[in-house]
């Protein structure tokens, strides 16, 4: 496969697939990725097995994480921050002033976490396959990216807690299913609905300016 998606859950999965189908600007890529973590079942569109933040860094370091980088091309890796501080993640939201840290500086906070526990498997193994592993950070939910699109108004700065709550205020019928968050993102399938959030929401911008680094490993084998 081109793409693996290990997340924290489906509906995490079937977003980034839609934002992946979106940027590269092929409604037919979802045949190019599949479900790492958590498991899925295509058939009744239901997660096998467990997922979280917990069982996500489990996988990490896991034989079967490093068989599925070498089995696939790029290995996407998504994570909420809202649980960055929890024990056991235990990267840290404020600075040494406790202000809150910006989005772009504890994204890469986050990533040296999952660095280590990567290297924690097997030591060097993420130095030497960075360049297949993408991360995929949402300050402080996914949900966020999604609320910056669906909701037009202009923000006087972008939205990065109580997200869901505010997606759900916008669009009661928003619920956490795999089938709902594909109707919620669907929209990313347009390029041009990606640029657009890209300029509200920075760590929805960190990603996709990751996706750019790798967009000319990509074409070639599309066209």
């Amino acid at each position: 496969m081109l793409f693996g998606l290990a997340c924290e859950g489906v509906t995490d999965q079937i977003t980034i697939e839609n934002i992946l189908c979106g940027y590269f600007e092929n409604p037919d890529f979802d045949q190019e990725i599949t479900q790492l973590q958590p498991l899925f079942d295509e058939t009744d569109q239901q997660q096998k097995g467990f997922g979280g933040w917990q069982m996500l860094l489990e996988y990490l370091t896991t034989t079967r994480f490093r068989d599925d980088v070498l089995n696939n091309r790029f290995v996407v890796i998504q994570l909420d921050t809202d649980i960055s501080n929890e024990t056991g993640f235990d990267v840290s939201q404020v600075n040494a002033e406790n202000q809150p840290l910006t989005p772009e500086v504890l994204i890469t906070h986050v990533i040296a976490k999952l660095v280590i526990t990567i290297d924690n498997g097997e030591t060097g193994f993420y130095q030497r396959h960075s360049e297949n592993i993408i991360f995929c950070i949402s300050v402080h939910s996914l949900e966020c990216w999604l609320y910056a699109h669906h909701n037009q108004k202009s923000l006087s700065k972008p939205k990065i807690t109580g997200c869901y709550k505010a997606l759900s205020y916008l669009l009661p019928k928003t619920e956490k299913t795999y089938r709902c968050y594909d109707e919620l993102s669907r929209d990313f399938q347009k390029h041009k609905n990606i640029d657009v959030v890209a300029e509200k929401d920075p760590s929805f911008r960190v990603f996709i300016q990751e996706l750019a680094k790798i967009e000319g490993r990509i074409k070639p084998k599309l066209d």
